[in-house]
């Protein structure tokens, strides 16, 4: 056999075969994308009369630090206001959210201007129809399903209240759906703004300058490799993903953030669900049971603050990478109206990147520290490691480049700043990967929760819980763990060794025969 084939076995199924997919589905992507665009240039723009009459649906607990500014960007906003409405539910709120949201439809807070992404916008008063709604503490589905039966509008525009919507948002979702009368639902196009973390003083308070605007937080050197990576990140998940997602008919989930349906779906069917973690991605494959076509709008523009530790985006993607596969449960078998599979290949693809792909990563990545046991040379592994990540920079680089090329001017200023990043993004996607997994795992033995402890604040509630228990119940609890451990641990290496021993033996005899043959 040669040793091109032994190649192959030792490393090809394990390492090669991801790195490849993705590469590929990087440029399918792109491809996708790139024609898809070709198809729309040239639409003009749709005057004022035509326009429908839109609804925002902002649910909020707890949002006092942030829902000034979202309300303030929808006030902004470059529609007409008497085909505006706004209505705010508040899910039990403790501390003066909807008195501020009330203030905000009464017309007696004192709105102040916005900076949004460099520009000042000037919040002058608001024209349209503007309620809140003290809906008590059901959860932001039944808040989200209660300001849906409440609005009047052709469109019903869902975001959370710590968005900022760009100034052209509106109209962008509006035109969108006014273009393709065939598209009953859609998302927005998130992006990461580091500027909308805002400096506080000691009491909470909001930092301002002389002219009262508020002033951006200056991030650490941690901070600022999280936000730019997220900047990143949502670049390529929604300008590449969500669009390529939404020309092939097959998009996974609608943005929690910013999300957009036609009256018609609402009136006929339409309810957000508590059945899982993910209400938005339940909902999308609600619609694409009912052959409900899902698009992307790149216009719909919404600035969201990045999350700037680990605990907090460790919690997030645990969330995520749950509700991701509960979704995967409830809709594995279900078919559309006109026969054909939810979503296309969407959720087949989703399983086999997710988990199918995401074993070899898992066991063999770290499992790859302890070939220089077996005799392999600490050089040839550090080739190996290099050559892989070397691979995914310039994956990462040609995707980047790629939204550069259509991005607004002040996302590209944004891009350049932060394209250092470019260099550090697979390492960071790799963290989010066991970040995700680890997500995977919990909803397989825990009940349903919302939020999920940090890894180091995981960490502290524990030891708290720990504080509280007796020091006999204590040693006896580690005890059981440790022999536990050491029972586990025997066990694989039992296991382990000598399937990786044989299996190493053999690809070694079987390139020495390949050499005596040649």
């Amino acid at each position: 056999m040669s040793e091109f084939l032994v190649f192959l076995m030792l490393w090809g199924v394990w390492l090669i075969t991801p790195v490849f997919v993705d590469g590929i589905d990087s440029i399918g992507r792109l491809f996708v994308v790139k024609r898809d665009r070709s198809r729309r240039k040239g639409e003009d723009p749709i005057a004022d009369e035509d326009l429908p009459m839109m609804s925002i649906i902002v649910p909020a607990h707890n949002e006092a630090a942030v829902i000034d500014r979202c309300l303030a960007s929808v006030k902004a906003q470059r529609y007409p206001h008497e085909k505006l409405e706004v209505i705010v539910i508040d899910d039990g709120s403790t501390d003066g959210t909807a008195d501020l949201a009330e203030a905000h439809a009464s017309g007696e807070v004192d709105v102040r201007d916005l900076v949004i992404r460099g520009e000042r916008i000037t919040v002058g008063p608001f024209e349209g129809r503007f309620i809140v709604i003290r809906n008590g503490h059901a959860g932001k589905a039944h808040a989200l399903n209660t300001g849906i039966t409440a609005s009047t509008g052709d469109i019903v525009v869902n975001i959370d209240s710590d968005v900022v919507l760009a100034p052209d948002a509106v109209r962008g979702i509006a035109e969108a759906f006014v273009r393709c009368p065939d598209m009953g639902a859609a998302t927005g196009n998130i992006e990461i703004d580091w500027e909308l973390v805002e400096e506080r003083d000691s009491g909470g308070e909001l930092v301002v300058d002389d002219e009262g605007l508020p002033v951006s937080k200056r991030l650490s050197h941690g901070e600022r490799f999280l936000s730019h990576s997220q900047f990143l990140e949502y670049l390529g998940s929604f300008r590449l993903g969500r669009h390529a997602q939404a020309a092939l008919d097959s998009m996974f989930t609608l943005a929690g953030a910013c999300s957009a349906f036609r009256r018609s779906e609402v009136q006929t069917f339409f309810e957000y669900s508590n059945r899982t973690v993910s209400e938005d991605t339940d909902l999308t494959w609600q619609l694409h049971r009912r052959g409900v076509r899902v698009g992307f709008i790149p216009r719909a523009r919404v600035l969201l603050e990045p999350t700037t530790d680990w605990d907090s985006l460790y919690a997030q993607r645990v969330r995520w990478a749950r509700g991701q596969l509960e979704v995967c449960a409830l809709s594995s078998d279900e078919k559309r109206k006109d026969g054909k599979k939810s979503g296309g290949n969407t959720l087949a693809k989703t399983l086999l990147y997710d988990h199918t792909l995401a074993f070899p990563r898992l066991v063999w990545a770290p499992l790859m520290l302890f070939f220089p046991l077996l005799g392999y040379s600490p050089k040839l592994l550090m080739i190996v490691f290099a050559a892989m990540y070397a691979f995914y920079v310039i994956i990462e680089t040609i995707n980047v480049f790629a939204v550069f090329q259509i991005a607004e001017e002040d996302t590209k200023a944004r891009i350049e700043r932060c394209g250092w990043a470019v260099l550090a993004l697979p390492a960071y996607r790799f963290v989010v990967f066991y970040f995700r997994f680890a997500g995977f795992l919990i909803a397989l033995r825990e009940e349903q929760q919302w939020t999920t402890p940090g890894v180091t604040g995981g960490l502290r509630e524990r030891l708290d819980v720990a504080r509280l228990r007796s020091v006999r119940l204590a040693a006896a609890t580690g005890r059981a763990m440790m022999l536990a451990w050491n029972w586990m641990f025997s066990a694989g290496l039992l296991v382990l060794v000598p399937l990786m021993t044989a299996g190493v033996a053999l690809a070694h005899r079987l390139l020495a025969a390949g050499r005596r043959d040649g």
